[in-house]
């Protein structure tokens, strides 16, 4: 696969990075995600392995993000230093003081996740994380348009996983 461009013979492809799910695919790895005629083929690039999902098997496709809010503490050494180097003494007291506490830090991650019904009949979901931001929408809508799910506008959607 080249830069930028769809696994041979597929309609659309991306890399995906696998965070979990019901899937015997391993986590913690990145697959190439690729869409032919009849059926979706997920396959690590590196060991060459691969799981493919008729369409018949797909129920649902959701693409949007997740928003989380960490605490990180301020650092009053910096800012001390900082102004301490802008306006001396009294600077550095200043930028002390405001690096005590705390600060909110948000963190937004993509996601691609696809529902499905295994070979034993049973509900399944494979999630992914949109960690390149470059094909996931496209890629999902195209999927949904190929699985026969209502394709309503899956932008933007908020997760709680």
């Amino acid at each position: 696969m080249g830069f930028l461009k769809s696994t041979k013979g597929s309609k659309i492809s991306d890399y995906f990075y696998l965070q979990g799910g019901d899937s015997p695919l391993q986590t913690g790895v990145t697959y190439d995600l690729a869409l032919y005629d009849d059926n979706v083929v997920i396959k690590n690039p590196i060991s060459s392995s691969e799981a493919s999902l008729e369409y018949k098997q797909i129920i649902d496709v959701f693409h949007g993000h997740k928003t989380e809010v960490a605490q990180k503490s301020k650092s009053p050494i910096g800012r001390a230093l900082a102004g301490g180097i802008l306006f001396g003494g009294a600077g550095a007291v200043v930028g002390a003081i405001s690096g005590v506490g705390n600060k909110e830090k948000k963190d937004t991650k993509l996601y691609l996740i696809i529902s499905y019904t295994d070979n034993k009949g049973k509900d399944a979901t494979i999630v992914f994380e949109d960690k390149r931001r470059y094909k996931g929408k496209k890629i999902a809508q195209m999927l949904k348009e190929l699985c026969g799910i209502g394709t309503h506008d899956i932008s933007g959607g908020n997760i709680a996983l």
